[in-house]
């Protein structure tokens, strides 16, 4: 008896890590996807606002046939204001891409578990430790040695890249520290309609440009379908099969597949410094996610806690 569920404890972990694994993959298809649709004209306002749209919907449908009711009242409200935090955070790394390097731009981006775990210290009362302030040092050092020896394009693009980084680790924050989440799917659901909500209110200020073409809006749908729902369905099946120290650690793969990508298919150069300051910032996460601490799926899409596996497939 005792082999048995110890058999079926080990298949659960493989399941639970071929998921994880499965969406930090896809999460890192974004720079990709986001390709084909800028070469076809579009903006990061018009790519982000249909992109969000589409997820919204399908995973709205879907909830509908599963009879999985939304939110309501404060946390409908809760999970909208995490959704606006996403979309900046989105907006943010999407414009540095298109003025800086895609590989820069995620290596900033992805010092969010700094900023996280500096805002906890600081006006959460987190214990601080030993580790974790080895793991700040080295997330600063990363960002100083990637920007300061690999600076491609504007200085606007680091910038946008470290504004996304502050509001995805200020959205992580209030949506761990202030939300409880019923059911973590119809939550997901109403983040992606913030998201989606924000970028309407910024095509309404500043305008945006749609896909143009077949090849850009099969691109959307792709970033939309395979980088956007499917790793969040994905994540929140395989995280409580694992635990979300070792989820956390498993994601730090988005940054490695999004460099690669921009090197290998999009014609990017990585220099040393650049590389070496992502490796500094990939340690100072795993460094974070193994202290205990509340680091979820490192993408720019809202992925809330699971509680059990069947919730959600």
């Amino acid at each position: 008896m005792q082999a048995v569920s110890t058999s079926l404890l080990g298949s659960g972990y493989a399941r639970g890590f071929i998921l994880v694994l499965l969406s930090a993959f896809c999460y890192g298809l974004q720079p990709l996807f986001a390709q084909y649709a800028y070469a076809a004209g579009a903006d990061p306002v018009g790519l982000l606002l249909v992109r969000f749209a589409i997820a919204a919907a399908i995973l709205l449908l879907f909830l509908r046939l599963r009879g999985v009711r939304l939110p309501r009242g404060r946390l409908a409200r809760q999970n909208l204001l995490v959704g606006v935090g996403y979309g900046l955070a989105a907006l943010g790394y999407y414009t540095a891409s298109r003025s800086t390097s895609v590989s820069l731009a995620v290596i900033l981006m992805f010092s969010f578990p700094a900023f996280v775990t500096a805002i906890s210290i600081a006006y959460l009362g987190e214990r601080t430790s030993v580790l974790k302030l080895i793991s700040l040092v080295l997330a600063l050092g990363g960002v100083l040695l990637a920007t300061g020896l690999s600076l491609h394009g504007e200085m606007s693009g680091v910038l946008w890249a470290l504004f996304s980084a502050l509001s995805y680790g200020s959205a992580i924050v209030y949506g761990t520290h202030s939300i409880r989440h019923e059911q973590p799917l119809a939550s997901a659901a109403m983040v992606l309609m913030g998201c989606a909500l924000t970028f309407c209110v910024a095509a309404l200020y500043s305008g945006a440009t749609l896909p143009s073409g077949a090849p850009a809006w099969w691109a959307t749908l792709g970033l939309a379908l395979f980088a956007t729902i499917l790793p969040v369905a994905a994540f929140l099946a395989g995280s409580p099969l694992i635990g979300s120290s070792a989820a956390s650690t498993l994601s730090t793969l988005e940054p490695v597949v999004a460099v690669t990508i921009a090197v290998l298919l999009i014609g990017e150069h990585i220099s040393a410094g650049m590389l070496g300051g992502g490796l500094l910032v990939v340690t100072a996460a795993i460094i974070l996610s193994r202290q205990g601490g509340t680091l979820p799926e490192p993408s720019l899409v809202p992925v809330p806690v699971a509680e059990e596996p069947d919730d959600i497939l």
